[in-house]
């Protein structure tokens, strides 16, 4: 069984390796995004209704970061952006403590979101430059080990921290970690550009817009309506948590662990099993079926604090197939010349999630309760799978 374990990690390149360690030092630090909507509410003053708009601020950072990220990247080349963007938003991370009103936290949430995901499609356009195409699903599966393994660590520690030393250690934590990562960047991750310098014409770029892929946009929308039911594990649930279980920030913060934890022991030999012979559109309809249902449950038996576990297990599986056969998905429409433009939209797909996760969710949660909440992320999980069928039979229909 070690040895299977060991056989998924094969032929994966020494420089993705290598960025999946900055990822793992960078989200290790990431101790404030997990209780911000707790941190706003409680140890701010604010009110449901403005933590939804400032979260929704931070998607709207986000979502034109990865924008601009995409652009920068396919003009300057992935190492230069990945470095500005750790360094930036680590000292954004460290100022961001001193923001004590509606206002002034949103507006430097925006700066410091803005900078650190220019680092998003830069990163996925260094790991398709460092992969082989035969092992983009794992290499992805390899960075979201260690994005996930980071997230296991720093949410248990930074709900340790939070509960027993106050937040505005989370705030240093997370802005040094950055720091830290820049640095790892610099003198260990290889410098390289394997496209091929050549002149185009105005009309091979326009082909080469992800804007006038109309099949990559289709799919861009049903990322987004996912993204937009999952994201909900990081504004409406960690009150939910708090609210209706009784739970502190100690124990969030060890449920929130249970996420990165299963999908770091199982992610990488599940993706290896099905990666040569699943069909991607198939298996990421089956996870987005899954979040769904992780959400439903609640109302199945809406007292029992354990359904909180189970929700997190059905949370975990979920990602699992949904996250990293997406991104292949994706990544298998990218050349070399266009994947800053293209993963940048991806990234896009999440952020733009993100703006309205939040305002949805705690809407939704003030005015008509959490039961409606859940209905509702059920029922849009369920028109995501419709949409994803219909896109593959298209896409079937295509080749024959």
């Amino acid at each position: 069984m070690i040895q299977s374990y060991i056989r998924t990690y094969r032929g994966i390149s020494r420089n993705v390796w290598l960025l999946s360690i900055i990822l793992f030092i960078n989200r290790t630090g990431s101790m404030v995004l997990p209780f911000l909507s707790v941190y706003l509410h409680d140890e701010m003053g604010l009110s449901l209704s403005d933590v939804g708009w400032i979260m929704s601020i931070y998607g709207l950072g986000a979502l034109l970061g990865s924008y601009v990220g995409g652009q920068l990247t396919d003009r300057f080349h992935f190492y230069p952006i990945m470095l500005f963007s750790l360094i930036i938003s680590g000292i954004c991370f460290i100022l961001l403590q001193w923001a004590d009103g509606f206002y002034s936290f949103s507006a430097m949430m925006f700066l410091t979101v803005f900078f650190a995901d220019l680092f998003r499609p830069a990163s996925m356009t260094a790991m398709g430059d460092y992969s082989e195409p035969a092992d983009y699903t794992r290499s992805v599966s390899l960075l979201r080990l260690a994005i996930n393994l980071g997230y296991s660590i720093g949410p248990a520690i930074g709900g340790f921290i939070a509960f027993n030393m106050g937040y505005v250690s989370l705030f240093w934590i997370d802005g040094l970690t950055c720091l830290s990562a820049a640095l790892a960047t610099y003198i260990f991750l290889e410098h390289k550009d394997s496209r091929r310098k050549e002149k185009k014409s105005k009309a091979t770029l326009k082909a080469e817009s992800p804007y006038r892929d109309k099949s990559y946009l289709i799919m861009i929308v049903l990322i987004s309506l996912m993204a937009l039911v999952f994201l909900q594990i990081l504004t409406t649930l960690p009150l939910y948590f708090k609210e209706h279980f009784n739970m502190n920030e100690d124990k969030i913060g060890l449920l929130l662990a249970l996420n990165a934890f299963l999908i770091v022991l199982i992610e990488m030999p599940i993706v290896h099993r099905l990666e040569p012979k699943g069909n991607k559109l198939k298996l990421f309809r089956l996870g987005v079926l899954i979040i769904g249902l992780s959400y439903f449950v609640f109302l199945l038996s809406p007292n029992w604090i354990w359904i909180a576990v189970i929700n997190m297990l059905l949370l975990s599986f979920g990602e699992i197939f949904a996250m990293p056969f997406s991104n292949a998905y994706c990544m298998d429409m990218t050349t070399p010349e266009n994947r800053g433009k293209y993963m940048a939209l991806y990234s896009m797909g999440f952020s733009f999630a993100f703006i309205l996760a939040p305002v949805l969710g705690m809407q939704i949660a003030e005015r008509f309760g959490f039961p409606t909440l859940w209905v509702v992320l059920s029922a849009i999980s369920f028109v995501t799978v419709v949409g994803v069928s219909i896109l593959g039979r298209s896409a079937l229909s295509k080749m024959q």
